[in-house]
C-alpha cells in the first residue's frame, strides 16, 4: 500500500508533526525549568542551614575558649 503523497500533502504532514513536536518540547522545557527552580530553592535553604550550623559551631568553640582562658 504505497500511496504517493503530493508535495503539499507531505509539507502539511511534516508541519503537523513538527508542530506537535514543538508543543511536546515546550512542555518538557517548562517542566525542566520548574524543577530547576525547585532545586535552586532547596540549595539556597541548605546553604542557609549550613551557614547557621557553622556559625553555631564557631560561636560554641569561641565560648569554650573564653571560658577556658577566664579560669
Amino acid at each position: 500500500m504505497t500511496s504517493k503523497l503530493t508535495t503539499t500533502q507531505r509539507l502539511q504532514e511534516v508541519d503537523k508533526r513538527l508542530t506537535s513536536h514543538e508543543a511536546a518540547e515546550h512542555e518538557r522545557w517548562r517542566e525542566t525549568y520548574r524543577r530547576l527552580e525547585s532545586i535552586e530553592s532547596q540549595l539556597t535553604t541548605l546553604n542557609t542551614q549550613i551557614r547557621l550550623a557553622l556559625a553555631t559551631i564557631i560561636s560554641s568553640l569561641f565560648a569554650m575558649l573564653i571560658s577556658y582562658l577566664v579560669q
